[in-house]
């Protein structure tokens, strides 16, 4: 329901200095999802799974592809602002930079999803002790990053967000943040992470 309205999001985006390329992953929909990307095959590639394998999966299919210098991983929801992404790059410095969208950094206070907020509180208190760092939401979606790095990511369902954390910090990668809106769907609209992703995430961490 959403796909149109976020690729013409992501389509309008116009940034000084920067070409951009679009990849669209399908994994595996049986909805009108193949019909819609089809509508724009001049303008973006799609990377399309003829089994459904899950959002690790998917984004890792997408970043193989990829031919940029930089990188950004886009939700087909409208949780994240697209116009966004040009504040995000401008905090690049170098080759070894990455750049976090944080939630928690934004001047609009969030509003309910206290279960979801707690696990990523919990997830990020215990990568700051571990990793002597001092994140506030190890859980966004939005971040921007070298291509080399893009191999350290991997997963099947949410942890690939949590392990590309961990191995580029171990990798001794310059990690910040930068305030971002959100705006949550619950799970009745689409929303797929659960507690057992978090559970997961502590036991990897």
């Amino acid at each position: 329901k959403t796909l149109t309205e976020i690729l013409r999001r992501v389509l309008e985006l116009k940034i000084a200095g920067w070409d951009i390329e679009v990849i669209a992953v399908d994994d595996a929909s049986t909805d009108k999802t193949p019909e819609i990307l089809a509508q724009y095959n001049s303008r973006i590639t799609v990377y399309r799974h003829e089994k459904n394998q899950g959002k690790g999966a998917s984004v890792e299919g997408g970043l193989r592809i990829a031919t940029g210098n930089f990188l950004v991983i886009q939700d087909a929801d409208l949780e994240y602002n697209p116009k966004e992404i040009p504040d995000m790059l401008k905090s690049v410095s170098d080759k070894k930079s990455i750049v976090y969208g944080s939630r928690n950094l934004h001047h609009e206070k969030r509003e309910g999803f206290y279960v979801q907020r707690l696990g990523t509180w919990v997830t990020t208190k215990l990568i700051n002790i571990l990793y002597g760092a001092h994140f506030t939401d190890v859980w966004t979606c939005y971040k921007v990053f070298p291509a080399e790095s893009k191999h350290l990511y991997s997963g099947k369902r949410f942890e690939g967000d949590i392990i590309f954390m961990l191995r580029t910090l171990r990798a001794g990668y310059k990690i910040s943040e930068v305030p971002i809106s959100h705006n949550p769907r619950s799970v009745e609209s689409g929303k797929k992470i659960r507690y057992r992703d978090g559970i997961q995430a502590l036991w990897l961490i």
